[in-house]
């Protein structure tokens, strides 16, 4: 960068971090601070135009003209000191007029250089050797040092040395003094020395501002996510507030979920308003003269009964209770859905939470059943699976042929340009990625219908991670991620398609989320009772403990990814916890943020019949 771009770029640098015109106050400095006396450094600072940076110069000469007009100081050469005021006057002229954002960086410095030529001229004119305005010389020199870096400083040396020899030459004494020589070269050494002084300390101002600048904006940086963490804490209270408002309306008015509440046999104490508009039923015909297994379906009631042995009979109402009651878990809340049937004879799917009601010694005295009808959320997700199923299978055949035409092209290379290959290449890559997720939207619409199936063979499951590290070493080569493998014979029955679609999953998700200079490792071993156990561990960001349990979950996205970038719909560990449970597997994963992540896989010799 050029030595005068260099300082504006440093002013620059400065105003992006305030872009409202503030000050950096906040890190001690702002541009008045930067500029040294104030309306004055407006001509010396860095912000200076060409002509600005012209006028301390142009001042000077004119107030060492009028110099020459006081008693005791007089002009010896008129036309060297009409030549000096011309020179300074073009200088002001070229600085205005002359296009310089079109010329190269460096070309207003030539400006510097007249001025050694208006120096040497006033010296000239005003008692050569002996001229009062000798010390002049040192203002362009420290000009150039200033903007022009240590080329600045050669050339203000050189023109200061030349501007004093020239004087020597044209010296009316044919051989001046040695004193007078001695004092004229050492202005060439001052000014060496001063300008070498001058762009130290001019290169570590621009370092310090450009620190400043850095640290302002990562200061409005650490501003601008404390605000939207505040943001997200508002929002967060606000819906704390909604949600404490909706419980509070729902057990004002009890109409929007319907809360049934029963004895210990399971007949009928309390019927609200929601539970009204959900079954259909009059709270009178309903408190103390049905029970709650009468809303339930008997066939799924019978299904879902805890006990072997004969079923119950229908009237059986407090045996019929115990299946509403088994599925819960620890917590107390019930985790499946029900369907009930409305007084019309309809059905409608339920969420229920059952909670026991005990008295003070801990018997139960009856429960609480607070259902919620999610029929419409059911049939919107069957729907949307039923969707992702048809427009895969709608895009597979298209992207099929897609692919096929593209590769006829590509074998008819020699008559393809190379522009028309690259092309080519780009569509064949973008169809093959658009494949995989069409690939993947189908095998999970047949893991949510029930019809995923794998095709067992004797396979070595170290030969399929073998393939998968080939498969990833062009992507981990170009992130420049390390590839491991300590891979020892493991034979078990399995489909190796779907296990190396498992095992790529796991490779590829190690190599995305791992930095530069980190490894991917891959180790199997076989395991005592047949089968194989294979991890795959990485350096890489890490997953925050809470998010580990829905890893596995379709279309779910850890927050390292969202925060880095990192493409992808969320459909690959769902898929691999899908392919190694149908082996009789189990996926198990451990991770500590900013540490890396293992994933293990553990197969038995034979999947389940």
């Amino acid at each position: 960068m050029s030595p005068h771009r260099r300082d504006d770029a440093d002013a620059a640098a400065l105003a992006e971090v305030a872009p409202d015109g503030d000050d950096v106050k906040g890190a001690g400095v702002g541009p008045e601070e930067l500029r040294y006396l104030g309306a004055v450094g407006r001509y010396l600072g860095s912000g200076a135009s060409v002509v600005e940076r012209q006028l301390p110069f142009a001042i000077l000469m004119t107030l060492a003209l009028l110099a020459l007009l006081s008693p005791g100081i007089d002009a010896t050469s008129g036309p060297a000191v009409g030549l000096a005021a011309g020179t300074t006057i073009a200088c002001l002229v070229l600085a205005a007029f002359v296009p310089w954002d079109r010329l190269p960086s460096w070309a207003p410095e030539a400006l510097a250089l007249l001025q050694f030529v208006a120096v040497a001229s006033l010296r000239q004119g005003s008692g050569g050797l002996t001229s009062p305005f000798a010390g002049m010389v040192l203002l362009p020199a420290l000009a150039l040092a200033a903007r022009g870096g240590m080329v600045g400083v050669m050339l203000g040396t050189l023109g200061a040395a030349t501007t004093v020899l020239v004087g020597l030459a044209l010296s009316p004494t044919t051989h001046p003094s040695q004193p007078v020589v001695v004092r004229s070269l050492f202005v060439a050494a001052i000014a060496l020395i001063i300008g070498l002084v001058v762009q130290e300390a001019t290169s570590r101002l621009r370092q310090r501002n450009k620190v400043l600048a850095r640290l302002q904006a990562e200061q409005a940086d650490t501003l601008r996510r404390t605000q939207e963490a505040a943001s997200v804490l508002a929002r967060s209270i606000e819906l704390r507030r909604a949600a404490h408002e909706q419980l509070v309306s729902v057990i004002d008015s009890a109409t929007e979920q319907a809360i049934i509440a029963t004895d210990a046999d399971g007949r009928v104490e309390v019927f609200n308003a929601g539970a009204e508009r959900l079954l259909g039923y009059a709270q009178g015909e309903v408190v103390g003269r049905r029970f709650l297994t009468e809303f339930h379906v008997l066939d799924e009631l019978l299904e879902r009964d805890p006990q072997d042995g004969a079923p119950p009979a229908a009237s059986d109402h407090p045996t019929l209770l115990r299946s509403v009651l088994a599925p819960r878990a620890a917590s107390g809340k019930d985790v499946r859905d029900w369907t009930y049937v409305r007084r019309d004879g309809t059905h409608v799917t339920v969420h229920p939470a059952v909670t026991r009601r005990t008295d003070h010694d801990g018997t139960v005295v009856g429960y609480v059943v607070v259902a919620t009808d999610v029929t419409a959320d059911r049939e919107a997700a069957r729907l949307k699976d039923q969707f992702v199923g048809l427009v895969s299978h709608e895009l597979r055949t298209p992207l099929t042929a897609v692919l096929g035409y593209v590769e006829l092209l590509l074998d008819d290379a020699d008559e393809l340009t190379a522009d028309q290959r690259e092309y080519l290449q780009i569509i064949d890559r973008n169809a093959r990625r658009q494949l995989r997720l069409v690939s993947d939207l189908l095998l999970t619409a047949q893991m949510d219908a029930g019809t995923f199936a794998i095709s067992p063979q004797p396979v070595d499951l170290a030969a399929v991670a073998q393939a998968a590290l080939a498969t990833a070493a062009p992507a981990a080569a170009a992130a420049g991620i390390t590839l491991e493998g300590d891979l020892d014979p493991a034979p078990l029955d399995g489909d190796p398609l779907r296990l190396g679609q498992a095992v790529d999953n796991l490779v590829a998700n190690a190599v995305k989320f791992t930095d530069r200079g980190g490894t991917v490792r891959l180790v199997v071993r076989p395991q005592p009772d047949g089968g194989g156990r294979l991890a795959v561990s990485d350096t890489g960001v890490g997953i925050p403990p809470d998010e580990l349990a829905h890893l596995t979950e379709r279309f779910y996205r850890a927050s390292t990814a969202t925060r880095r970038a990192v493409p992808g719909v969320g459909l690959g560990l769902s898929i691999t916890r899908a392919v190694v449970e149908a082996h009789g597997g189990h996926v198990g994963v451990t991770s500590a943020v900013g540490e890396g992540t293992t994933f293990t896989v553990a197969l038995p010799a034979r999947p389940p019949a």
